[in-house]
């Protein structure tokens, strides 16, 4: 339970869209399909790309012009080209769920796929995890692997999203361990290296990528290509390896712009970016992309996606609007029970507030951090929460950095060597060696490697 400090609402409160709104339709009942649709084989070679292509995960691409997909497809496909784009959600959840209760689709695996695929992205997590429960139980989702295999990468990326990424990284990595095709396997890497990253297993996380060949340049034909790119991301920005992250983010954000996907729902890439320019001191980016995302968030109307973009906006900014946008950041991913993004923004709000020398106030998003990041399981968030609350504990007035030991801080955890550092701020090596040993010491770590975590952007 969040303190009653998170709750209220601020001058930027952003009133999350309602299920039912004025705008929402329910159209005609479709006809039983005459037979399920054809899509691509498993391993066959890319459709080629066209102005009518849809984006579909771990389905490559379906190409409508060139294929005659049935009427529930069909249906299914209008909805995730509408959530692709980021516009009419109350439309877009309203026609997923009257979709999700025909009796016919059960049978069409792709289009179940699709469509819970689809919830997630318009935030109804408890309506998707009902939907997989459902199918657990279903023979006809039991007998067959191809089914089976679907419905793990649903559970898992609804266990993701929802913050307990140690059982999703435990499914996923079981789903991987059965050679399955190479449509799904990219998702699954992908979604796996997510789940590894939000809970510190790094060298893991890089594992994955180096065992299934995905850790150097992908081919432009990779499916779900931008997934692995955000994966990607994710390490390099937990590795220190900043512009390295900026770099697939970026290329990311432009893979799916070539798709036509502007949703963040479907990968908040500005957001995630922005947290590793700012380490990156590339201030005047972070703000463009975070801002952007912030837009494309608020067209679409999800809680968690506008409390995603309001966090990184927060960061970015770092002025007197800072801590009543993370307030509302906190409030609306509450609301939409993203547990671990939650996390992160108590804790950077928490740690803005000890900055800004309300020292009750940050101690208090600490202490809800750590609560949230022990309610998933996540021992890397709430050692790292514990850890903060137990510096500032034992820390005077003499424990936080001067404005010197902070911007060489800043630089060292950005990848400069001492010598680059030096040249930087016009020191010599000798001063930045002596000024590096007082932050060493005042942050309880014992080397440059460790500042990735215990230094924070919001705190720069």
């Amino acid at each position: 339970m969040l303190p009653p400090e998170n709750k209220f609402a601020t001058r930027n409160s952003v009133k999350p869209s309602t299920r039912q709104g004025s705008g929402a339709v329910r159209v005609a009942k479709v006809p039983r399909p005459r037979r399920p649709a054809r899509l691509p084989e498993d391993d066959g070679p890319l459709p080629k790309r066209r102005a009518a292509t849809t984006y579909i995960p771990a389905l490559t691409l379906l190409d409508k012009s060139e294929r005659s997909p049935s009427d529930e497809l069909s249906a299914v496909l209008r909805n995730i080209e509408l959530a692709n784009l980021g516009t009419n959600r109350a439309t877009v959840a309203t026609e997923t769920d009257w979709i999700l209760g025909t009796d016919t689709l059960r049978t069409e695996a792709h289009s179940t796929w699709l469509a819970v695929l689809t919830l997630l992205y318009t935030g109804d997590l408890a309506s998707a995890r009902a939907q997989c429960e459902r199918l657990a139980g279903d023979p006809l989702w039991a007998r067959s692997d191809r089914h089976r295999d679907l419905l793990t990468l649903l559970l898992a990326r609804t266990r993701l999203l929802s913050g307990d990424a140690f059982r999703a990284s435990n499914m996923l990595g079981a789903l991987l361990a059965r050679r399955v095709t190479r449509s799904l396997t990219c998702l699954a890497v992908a979604w796996l290296v997510e789940a590894l990253v939000q809970i510190g297993e790094l060298e893991n996380a890089h594992g994955v990528l180096l065992e299934n060949g995905l850790a150097d340049r992908l081919d432009v034909d990779q499916p779900d290509r931008m997934h692995i790119l955000a994966a990607r991301g994710a390490l390099h920005t937990g590795m220190g390896q900043f512009q390295r992250a900026i770099d697939d983010y970026m290329d990311c954000g432009r893979v799916l712009r070539a798709l036509n996907v502007s949703n963040p729902a479907v990968i908040p890439w500005r957001s995630k970016a922005t947290l590793a320019a700012l380490p990156a001191r590339r201030y005047d980016l972070a703000l463009a992309l975070s801002e952007d995302e912030l837009i494309a968030a608020r067209r679409w109307g999800s809680p968690r996606s506008i409390g995603t973009a309001l966090h990184a906006v927060a960061v970015s900014r770092g002025d007197e609007t800072s801590v009543p946008l993370l307030d509302e950041a906190v409030r609306l991913l509450d609301v939409a029970g993203a547990r671990a993004e939650l996390t992160h923004a108590l804790y950077d709000l928490g740690m803005l507030l000890l900055r800004r020398k309300d020292v009750p106030g940050g101690r208090v998003r600490l202490e809800a951090a750590d609560a949230v990041a022990r309610n998933c399981r996540n021992a890397f968030w709430s050692e790292r929460a514990r850890s903060a609350l137990a510096l500032q504990s034992s820390c005077d007035e003499a424990c936080l950095l001067t404005r010197q030991q902070d911007r060489i801080a800043q630089l060292a955890r950005a990848g400069y060597s001492n010598r680059q550092i030096a040249e930087t701020l016009f020191l010599t090596v000798r001063t930045v060696e002596f000024h590096l040993s007082s932050v060493y010491r005042k942050l309880g770590i014992s080397g440059r490697r460790q500042l990735v975590t215990a230094m924070n952007t919001s705190v720069s």
